[in-house]
């Protein structure tokens, strides 16, 4: 089953509101889904409540080799969230290496 990480345009006229959704690609946009992996509300004031994403969530359907949409990538892109499954376990491998280090050298 190939998934596909897309966004999902809800809400009424001149007001929208999307669903970050993870969905089988055989699936239309609004049908069925696995997954909800955030909200994303253009019009709200407060800028932390604007963007709600799983970052999470997110993570490990990438690592199960999800497709993203050109839009859900930009969004994921402008937010830090993501990257391929290698780069993730790179950045945990240095981060405990670090660890290591620093520990060895109070030592």
């Amino acid at each position: 089953m190939a998934v596909t990480l897309r966004l999902v345009r809800q809400g009424r006229r001149h007001r929208p509101f999307y669903r970050l959704r993870a969905s089988d690609s055989r699936t239309a946009p609004t049908g069925r889904f696995l997954e909800e992996l955030g909200t994303i509300d253009p019009l709200e004031k407060d800028n932390k409540k604007q963007v709600i994403l799983k970052q999470e969530r997110i993570a490990y359907w990438l690592g199960q080799g999800a497709t993203v949409s050109p839009t859900v990538k930009s969004l994921l892109k402008k937010h830090g969230v993501g990257g391929s499954a290698e780069t993730e376990v790179a950045a945990v491998s240095a981060a405990v290496s670090a660890e290591a280090e620093a520990e060895g050298a109070t030592e």
